[in-house]
């Protein structure tokens, strides 16, 4: 569901935050058994103790941290109080993909997918905050909102009751550019949120358009488009890939997006590739795509790529584990397939995480893209989930990320070797900077 895909957005597949999706029913003002409260705290520390890449702890005192937050945890009388306590230990890991996600959310997702009812709907937007202010980042031209008028580059002053105006000011004040672009993230995950809920039911939203005129709409939201994954205890992810065709004289530029790394992409990424088969060159779109399974960026590069080469290595406490490119000569059908050797661009920004980070900076290391967008956000250590006692999902660290160099990427983020940021007057004119200088580039090859 893009709600849950929305929520893994705001917590960047681990990293904590407020939960961008409608609010179910909370349980963290009710009370907990203590002897639930310790077995809760306990398997979240032995699980990170066991399992953790560097032995270590990177110097942090891991022990003492248990020695110190545990008698809160016992004496924790509330849900809420003990999720605190734990995300308390988790910040002191000073990473990404540490997070705590609430059995409640996991529990209504998986719920409303096995339902009969609609289901997940959307209203077929996406937002991205630009200096400060959230903005219609891109729109489904045959999705209810741009239907109902909306259109790129429009503020969103509201949605549903929520405003995103109080976390983006207190941003505005941080004094860290990277802690400042975290929460901007964060806020327009949580906003974008909003739009999501039950196809058929109506969002009310307040937009300020291109001329400074306030829009109030009411916007009824459709059956989302795409697939719905289910990957180890996270809530259900809705997975969407599109391609298409870009004039290039001659021929043609393919263009491919996909808003998540879940198995589904595979057989959509292998009829996309020979839909496209015969354009001189490829731009792959992952921008605001949160990551998912490390392992699929072997696959999708073995469509650019024709030896087996590394991609990068992922380092546990007992191996290396290498990823390496996958050339892909044969199609899932066993249709025979041409390695793609035409010019390939890659679109990233700060909604880039994890995966996507891992693919784009192999793919820059080999020298086989050129990279286009914004610096990514610096969260690509690949985490495992884990259901605890009282059933909350803890997402947590198992491996550090390198380049084959050794170059981390880590905090880093993948630097474009082209940056093109976002601005709100290309928005509002309806221009991707960013692709009208990849497929320029690949013209000009």
């Amino acid at each position: 569901m893009t709600r849950c895909l929305s929520f893994l957005s705001a917590l960047a597949l681990g990293a904590c935050a407020t939960s961008p999706l409608p609010a179910p029913a909370s349980i963290s003002d009710q009370p907990i058994d203590p002897a639930l409260a310790v077995a809760t705290f306990d398997s979240a520390w032995s699980t990170i103790n066991r399992t953790y890449y560097d032995s270590t702890f990177r110097g942090i005192d891991w022990n003492g941290a248990r020695a110190e937050l545990r008698p809160r945890a016992a004496a924790s009388r509330t849900v809420g109080e003990l999720r605190a306590t734990i995300r308390s230990m988790l910040g002191r890991m000073g990473e990404s993909h540490f997070g705590l996600i609430p059995a409640e959310i996991v529990t209504m997702a998986a719920e409303d997918d096995d339902s009969e009812s609609e289901g997940g709907g959307d209203v077929g937007i996406e937002v991205r905050v630009v200096d400060g202010a959230p903005l219609v980042w891109r729109i489904d031209s045959a999705g209810p909102a741009f239907a109902a008028g909306v259109r790129t580059g429009w503020i969103i002053s509201e949605a549903n009751g929520f405003s995103a105006a109080p976390a983006l000011a207190a941003a505005m004040a941080l004094p860290d550019p990277r802690a400042r672009n975290e929460a901007f993230r964060l806020a327009g995950a949580r906003l974008r949120g909003r739009f999501d809920g039950d196809s058929g039911s109506v969002v009310a939203a307040a937009f300020v358009d291109g001329s400074g005129r306030a829009r109030h709409l009411r916007i009824t939201r459709r059956r989302e488009p795409g697939e719905i994954a289910r990957f180890g205890n996270l809530p259900p992810l809705n997975v969407l890939l599109t391609h298409s065709r870009i004039a290039a004289t001659p021929g043609c530029v393919g263009y491919v997006s996909f808003n998540i790394w879940l198995t589904p992409i595979s057989p959509a990424f292998d009829r996309a590739m020979q839909a496209l088969s015969d354009c001189r060159g490829m731009v792959l779109d992952l921008r605001g795509n949160p990551g998912g399974i490390a392992g699929l960026s072997m696959g999708v590069a073995g469509y650019f790529v024709d030896s087996v080469v590394p991609l990068g290595i992922l380092r546990t406490r007992s191996n290396d584990l290498r990823l390496v490119t996958n050339p892909r000569r044969v199609s899932l059908t066993g249709a025979p397939m041409r390695i793609h050797e035409g010019t390939v661009a890659i679109l990233v920004d700060g909604g880039s995480v994890s995966t996507s980070e891992i693919f784009a900076a192999g793919m820059q290391y080999l020298r086989r893209a050129r990279v286009f967008g914004d610096t990514t956000s610096g969260q690509a250590l690949p985490a495992l989930t884990r259901r605890l006692p009282n059933g909350d999902v803890l997402m947590h660290v198992f491996s550090d990320y390198t380049l084959p160099d050794g170059t981390r990427l880590e905090v880093r983020g993948v630097i474009p070797d082209v940056v093109q940021p976002v601005t709100r007057a290309d928005l509002l004119a309806g221009r991707d900077a960013a692709l009208l200088a990849a497929v320029r580039w690949i013209r000009e090859r």
